[in-house]
Formats: structure tokens, sequence, C-alpha cells
């Protein structure tokens, strides 16, 4: 396997994906895009960059059994995730106080299917060379996946992305700041 498709050594996948889905009107996790449900599509990009997967959830689904059989990752059930992005965001974080090996964290959000591998990928490398947490922006935005060396962990999960110490990086890519919030944001994200 090429260098450039091997997971990132040390770091680990936190996939958000305990969202409520209010504003789409189903359950968005499972809409299809592209021949696959959203959720697949971020799945595929955090196992293609990162050595290990979590994703957090509010509550188990069956459907994410068979979802995990092809795509595995560790399954995370928040039960505080009903109170927020933030609450599942320290939730994730916190499964990985103990882990010995552990050089950083890619957060994706469980709703941005069109963030390349490569896009990911390149942020982890950035966040490693650095030492320091780092996130794509498009056009000004902030975006995800947001990468965070294991020494910002608590800050990441007590108030978000460290921006007095973290790096922005401006991406020709849009994908970093499409998310899936309504039906419409679906028919106008474009293929990566």
């Amino acid at each position: 396997m090429p260098a450039d498709q091997v997971p990132l050594a040390g770091v680990v996948g936190v996939v958000l994906a305990a969202g409520r889905s209010r504003r789409f009107g189903a359950d968005k996790r499972w809409v299809p895009w592209q021949d696959e449900p959203l959720l697949a599509h971020v799945l595929r990009t955090a196992r293609a960059t990162c050595e290990r997967v979590l994703v957090v959830v509010e509550r188990h689904d069956p459907l994410l059994d068979e979802l995990l059989e092809r795509l595995p990752a560790e399954l995370l059930v928040c039960p505080d995730a009903r109170r927020g992005l933030p609450f599942s965001r320290r939730c994730g974080l916190d499964a990985l106080q103990d882990d010995p090996v552990l050089r950083g964290v890619l957060i994706f959000l469980g709703d941005m299917p069109a963030i390349r591998p490569v896009d990911a990928r390149r942020l982890g490398a950035a966040m490693l060379e650095a030492g320091l947490p780092v996130r794509p922006t498009h056009g000004g935005a902030p975006g995800h996946p947001v990468a965070c060396p294991a020494r910002w962990l608590a800050e990441l999960g007590e108030s978000g992305f460290p921006g007095a110490v973290g790096r922005s990086i401006e991406w020709d890519h849009a994908g970093v700041v499409r998310d899936v919030d309504r039906p419409v944001d679906l028919a106008n994200l474009t293929p990566p």
C-alpha cells in the first residue's frame, strides 16, 4: 500500500453521529447519496485516514450494526449526546483518555460526506507536523475535520477548537464546509 494511503499512526477518527436531524426531517445518517448512506461516506474517509475510528451516537441502532460490519469502527453510545454537539465531542474524547499510543484525533461530523480522504490526511499530517490543532476553512468559513494533537484534547473537549493556539488552513475544496442539515443541502452537494 502506498504511504499516502496508510492510516496515520496513533491518530483516531471520532465521528460525531448523534444528531437528531430535526431540520432534515428524517434520520439523515441513512439518507442515500451516491448509492451509500451519508454516514458510510464519512466512515470510509475516517477509516482511510485514521488508525482507529470511533462513532459517537445517542443510542444503539440496528442499522449501525450492519454498517459497522462493512466499515468497522468502535461504537460509542453517549446518552448525553441529546444535549448537543459539545457533549458528543466530549464523550468521544473522554473515551480516548487512556489510549497510550494516541498522537491526535480528527473530529468528523456524520453529516459531511464530501470530505475527501486526501483532505483528512493532509489535515492530520499538518497537525502532527505542527504539534498544534488545525482546521480547514473554505471562503473563510470554519470546516471539518478538526485535527487536534493529544495534548490539546482537554481544551478541545471543554470548549471546542482552541483558536488561540490552533491554525486555520484555507482549503480549495468546499467539501470541508458542506454539511447536510436540510434536504436542499443534500440536493446541492457536489461529489468529492
